[in-house]
């Protein structure tokens, strides 16, 4: 078990550190193989005919992923701002602490 302790005199076991199976991201050639299947046993062109359904609806989250995956998603952007006013002039010596020469 995990954040179990060891006894004195106890071996550790086995599933104690390392390496889990099925841990982890999965392999590029499952991703690969998952995508052929589903290209095989799914009609592009309903898929698409049924997301433009979902858009003539005026499905939000239809209209949001074609956007993202036709536009790209929009930067990001931040407003930084400072009300008070600020002394930004400053040398390495307000920064570090010197000892006092004696």
């Amino acid at each position: 078990m995990a954040g179990k302790k060891k006894d004195d005199g106890q071996e550790y076991s086995s599933n104690w550190g390392g390496a889990r199976a099925n841990a982890g991201r999965p392999k590029k050639e499952y991703i690969e193989n998952v995508k052929d299947i589903m290209s095989d046993h799914i009609d592009q062109d309903m898929v698409m005919d049924k997301l433009r359904q979902l858009i003539e609806k005026g499905d939000y989250r239809a209209i949001e992923m074609f956007m993202k995956y036709v536009h790209g998603t929009p930067k990001q952007t931040m407003d930084v701002s400072m009300d008070a006013k600020q002394d930004i002039n400053f040398t390495l010596s307000n920064l570090i602490n010197f000892k006092d020469k004696e």
